[in-house]
């Protein structure tokens, strides 16, 4: 067998970024409280070396999440690229930085960038991403996430996601609420008392409706709430974290280290849900988890819509922080293809990882071909 290359790195830099749009069907429309969607308009990002290392890196963007589409995401590429073309790819945190000062915010296009940039670092060094990033691996069991619909089928679908070895269901509520309840008193009764059911409300309440609804749902065993206030509301979270017994999750009022500080400041959330595209990416996102560490907030690690591409460098970040305690690594599994070699594997709601240098997870190149180009 050819041996790779010996990379010298001082010597190594990017050649070239190409960008791609990628869409994926999904299975079934994904209704949240804030928006729907039929297809992952997701982009894929790669980094091409001077030595022959190539990183590859995923942007999986909610417009109502983030305010970026798949078009933002590709204009903010074009814009990025010539910062890159040059520079040593090893040099991670000044590169994150100056991309950072560069174009602030466009977190989920950054992420992409990102993930390619630490792909390549841990290629250099022949590890996989979880060893680079100084972590092991760990068992992980990620819930399977059912969107808002129909409380009459709502148990139906859940018995399926429990077929599948799901132990663990997330449910979206928020729209209404009469039909949260019975949506999540169906999937309870049929799934029994051993499933372990979570909600998000994604921003879908005041403070009153959240307290109400969390009170009435206290009879049906719920683990944890995401996000029942808007954004900015952290006196309203804050209120309902501390009338509610069901803990509070903050998801997107948590984009950067300091909205991090500010939640555990005001004591607003039992706990942070993380999502690299959400935070900018590996690089940021270590820094919301050390602060959630100081802080002794739990963490969750989330997604978007990612292909296995994205879902398993956020299942390597994972192994690398113990502060991470819950998992929500799903979105793939919704998509009707998969054109990702390798990656991360499931069985039933546990995860496993590959050990291969890098990510470990890379676009069928045939398919690659098929994408289009944007330059």
């Amino acid at each position: 067998m050819a041996q790779p290359p010996v990379t010298v790195f001082s010597q190594l830099a990017i050649d070239d970024m190409r960008i791609y749009r990628f869409d994926v069907p999904l299975k079934d429309v994904f209704t949240i409280a804030t928006m729907s969607l039929s297809t992952a308009q997701n982009i894929l990002v790669e980094v091409q070396t001077n030595q022959g290392l190539i990183g590859w890196g995923e942007a999986s963007s909610f417009r109502s999440i983030v305010g970026e589409t798949q078009c933002i995401n590709i204009a903010a590429a074009q814009e990025l690229r010539p910062l890159l073309i040059g520079k040593n790819p090893l040099a991670l945190q000044p590169l994150m930085e100056q991309l950072e000062a560069w174009l602030p915010h466009n977190t989920t296009l950054k992420s992409a960038i990102d993930m390619a940039l630490f792909d390549i670092a841990a290629q250099a060094c022949g590890l996989p991403l979880y060893a680079y990033l100084g972590g092991e691996k760990r068992e992980m069991e990620t819930d399977l996430t059912l969107g808002i619909g129909d409380p009459a089928q709502a148990g139906e679908k859940a018995l399926a996601v429990q077929a599948m070895g799901f132990r663990i269901i997330k449910v979206k509520l928020g729209l209404s609420d009469k039909d949260d309840y019975r949506r999540l008193a169906n999937i309870r009764r049929a799934v029994g008392p051993q499933t372990i059911l979570r909600i998000d409300a994604n921003q879908g309440w005041d403070r009153i409706a959240a307290t109400r609804s969390l009170r009435a749902f206290e009879e049906l065993e719920i683990e944890l709430c995401e996000q029942p206030c808007r954004v900015r509301d952290l006196q309203g979270m804050r209120y309902v974290h501390q009338h509610a017994a069901i803990p509070v999750m903050a998801d997107e009022s948590v984009f950067s280290a300091s909205d991090a500080l500010e939640i555990v400041q005001q004591d607003a959330a039992a706990y942070f849900n993380i999502k690299l595209s959400k935070s900018g990416g590996i690089h940021h996102a270590q820094k919301i988890a050390h602060v959630a560490e100081a802080g002794f907030r739990p963490c969750m690690i989330g997604c978007m819509s990612e292909s296995r591409l994205g879902i398993t460098a956020a299942a390597h970040f994972a192994c690398a922080h113990p502060i991470i305690r819950f998992f929500d690594l799903d979105s793939c599994l919704e998509h009707t293809e998969n054109h990702i070699l390798g990656g991360i594997g499931y069985q039933g709601g546990s995860i496993s990882i590959p050990d291969a240098p890098g990510i470990g997870a890379r676009p069928d190149p045939d398919y690659v071909r098929t994408l289009e180009e944007v330059r």
